[in-house]
């Protein structure tokens, strides 16, 4: 956690790569002032394979729109960055998430009913019973 604040460590001997204090920075600039050390590693780990992939799909749209192999230009790296994004879901509009939750919420819950000891759900829904299966083989039985 002092990597984040700077004041441990190889986060203050200015032996640390670029990247590593620019990926310092912009977490500080996230608003992020703790994190693990780790964080910056998969950090990293996650930027460097993204950006290879991209570069990489990019060299094939570039030969594929018959430039000279392994030469990638702006809109080949546009076109992988464009065929990467499309790959996400985009979340529902937070008006429908809204929606969904008041009807979700306005279901009442089961009224508690009052007696000794511990408040289970209905056996149908508890997961306390053993569960055995039968196996003619005798191959396994849990």
């Amino acid at each position: 956690m002092d990597a984040a604040r700077g004041s441990g460590g190889a986060a203050s001997d200015g032996a640390q790569p670029q990247d590593v204090a620019t990926m310092h920075a912009l977490l500080r600039a996230m608003g992020v002032e703790e994190f693990e050390p780790r964080v910056v590693n998969q950090l990293m780990d996650f930027m460097y394979k993204y950006t290879t992939d991209v570069l990489l799909d990019a060299e094939v749209f570039s030969e594929h729109a018959g430039r000279q192999p392994g030469q990638v230009d702006a809109s080949g790296v546009t076109m992988a960055i464009q065929s990467r994004t499309a790959l996400y879901v985009q979340p529902p509009p937070q008006e429908r998430v809204t929606e969904l939750a008041r009807q979700v919420n306005d279901v009442a819950l089961p009224d508690l009913v009052a007696k000794p000891g511990l408040p289970l759900p209905p056996e149908g829904k508890q997961m306390t019973a053993p569960n055995w299966q039968y196996d003619p083989q005798q191959q396994y039985q849990r």
